[in-house]
């Protein structure tokens, strides 16, 4: 009994961050019409919606993942089927392993002999890929690319439980559009616009959260930003952190990365970042590290 008590304390901001993301999403869409920037709010809530989802997949917020994965399973955001989003980054939390093409599901690295096939074209998108503009307006398109390419690899196996997943979220996507604009006269490629949108505004927080370096401690980012950033991704900007500790509660980070501030900063190497608009000032146009992975 006690330890349910202990349980429901340290779980009960998870709840209200769940709770709250399904209720302004709903609410926005109830009142896209009339609210002032829906568009603007519906991205946001979008953006939330996925890290709420990062949130559940590492345990939260209760013992039971299969309960927890109930409650992250709607895909607001289009993009991917839950269950295949959370097998890819539980993968991705393999530090030795961060950063490698074709190993780290999350990689923006391209391997040497891929690199060497790619054409002069292919070359240069992969490094305008590496500006931040670039990661903003192409990085969604690139990942809709990929993950409908998973899709299709599906077909491979027709009864697999893999194509089943794929098969059923597609499904989902189409009947979903359907529902919001019937229902909420919302036009699907309103929707789909926003989820764009959503998409590059997550990337923004990935843009360089992990760099290529021998010694996997070196690879993850401390991000120092706002408040309304730090909430936006469940302070995810604690990146190095979240990596050593990647089953600590998004609202207990903050509090351990302040206990600890110097023993995390020396252990990545001091591996900072002061704000993501820093980014935008250094890498908007500028490519923020070569394309092809410097050891792979």
């Amino acid at each position: 009994m006690k330890n349910n008590k202990i349980d429901l304390k340290t779980e009960f901001p998870t709840w209200v961050i769940i709770f709250s993301v399904y209720f302004l999403w709903w609410a926005v869409l109830s009142n896209f019409s009339t609210i002032p920037f829906a568009h603007l709010f519906l991205i946001i809530i979008l953006t939330f919606h996925g890290s709420v989802q990062h949130e559940i997949l590492h345990g939260h917020p209760t013992r039971y993942q299969g309960f927890n994965d109930l409650l992250a399973y709607p895909s607001l955001a289009l993009w991917s089927p839950y269950l295949v989003y959370k097998s890819s980054h539980l993968k991705h939390h393999e530090d030795i392993n961060l950063t490698i093409p074709n190993v780290d599901p999350e990689s923006y690295f391209i391997s040497k002999d891929e690199w060497d096939m790619l054409g002069g074209y292919r070359q240069k998108l992969a490094e305008f890929n590496m500006t931040l503009l670039g990661r903003l307006i192409l990085g969604p398109f690139w990942y809709f690319i990929a993950l409908k390419k998973e899709f299709v690899m599906s077909f491979k196996n027709f009864f697999s439980i893999n194509f089943l997943i794929w098969f059923s979220h597609e499904v989902f996507v189409v009947i979903f559009l359907y529902f919001i604009w019937s229902f909420f006269n919302i036009h699907f490629l309103v929707y789909i616009g926003c989820a764009y949108m959503a998409q590059a505004l997550t990337m923004l927080r990935s843009f360089y959260e992990h760099r290529p370096s021998s010694n996997p401690n070196h690879r993850s980012i401390i991000m120092h930003t706002s408040l309304l950033m730090r909430i936006l991704f469940l302070n995810n900007s604690y990146h190095f952190v979240h990596h050593k500790n990647p089953n600590m509660s998004w609202h207990q980070i903050p509090r351990e990365y302040k206990s600890n501030s110097e023993k995390y900063k020396q252990s990545n190497s001091y591996f900072l970042e002061k704000g993501y608009f820093t980014w935008f000032k250094k890498y908007l146009f500028k490519p923020v590290d070569k394309p092809k992975h410097p050891a792979f």
